[in-house]
């Protein structure tokens, strides 16, 4: 008997596809695994977030020496407005609003954990009225309401270690811009929603305050011109960065407004 050792046959487990199209396929694939993943503790961490008590994201950050209140007059007549806004908002009792006064030109104001709410001069500069600098800050006082600051920081800290570890665990540059890409549509998203649903709060305390939304219609035209300025000129106003462009949002806010009655009538007076 004569033993022979033939060679395999080159067919077995050879793809007649083209590497490239697999190569797409299986990106798309985990792709679609990463946003799955992504979603969910997306949603779940948020859900999470609003049981955590205000007073532990209080404690959070109490040794933050910029979240220190610098009394000027200039903070003083902040406080008193954001006082008076509170109380046009429901907002829960143990949850109080700490207004800070930065001398920086960005062009921002922003919330923060604990209640805090920073307006920076570059912002304040740009407003005329006082019901537009009141729209502004009840938009911001009413992200701490809605508990909009913890929510972001249990997201942004699930997000970036689960960034950390499929970025650790690919070794290609399109891993990592598809994990990328995917994490900021996720953060974008979230962020549209919550944009609008401080916007709403702010015009309700905005009519109760002064019998109108004019403030808000007023600051949205301000916004508008930021942002053409911005595209015409090519430079970038940290504002715009996370929100919608202001016309959407004045068109989303008016329907509102029409739907719960609010008058849009302009009876704006200047800052005291």
């Amino acid at each position: 008997m004569q033993y022979q050792n033939p060679l395999p046959d080159e067919s077995v487990n050879y793809s007649k596809e083209h590497p490239l199209k697999e190569f797409a396929q299986l990106l798309i694939g985990v792709g679609v695994v990463i946003f799955i993943a992504i979603a969910t503790l997306n949603f779940f961490a948020g859900k999470l977030a609003h049981y955590i008590p205000f007073e532990y994201e209080k404690s959070m950050v109490k040794n933050v020496g910029y979240l220190t209140p610098k009394l000027t007059d200039k903070q003083q007549e902040l406080q008193a407005l954001a006082d008076r806004l509170s109380v046009h908002m429901e907002m829960p009792l143990d949850m109080q609003i700490t207004l800070h006064h930065d001398t920086g030109e960005t062009v921002n104001a922003f919330a923060t954990l604990g209640g805090h709410v920073v307006f920076f001069d570059g912002l304040m500069n740009k407003l005329n009225t006082e019901q537009q600098l009141a729209a502004v800050m009840a938009h911001e006082i009413a992200h701490v309401k809605l508990r909009h600051p913890i929510v972001a920081t249990g997201k942004g800290v699930t997000l970036a270690t689960l960034a950390a570890f499929f970025s650790g665990s690919s070794a290609s540059g399109a891993g990592d811009w598809l994990i990328g890409s995917t994490i900021n549509f996720q953060m974008m998203q979230y962020s549209r929603d919550q944009e609008l649903a401080a916007d709403e709060w702010a015009a309700r305390a905005l009519y109760r305050e002064y019998g109108d939304v004019s403030g808000a219609k007023s600051l949205f035209e301000v916004f508008s011109q930021i942002e053409t300025a911005s595209l015409n000129n090519k430079f970038s106003v940290e504002l715009m960065r996370s929100h919608p462009y202001s016309k959407n949002r004045w068109a989303a806010l008016e329907k509102i407004a029409a739907q719960e009655a609010w008058p849009i009538q302009s009876s704006d007076k200047p800052p005291e």
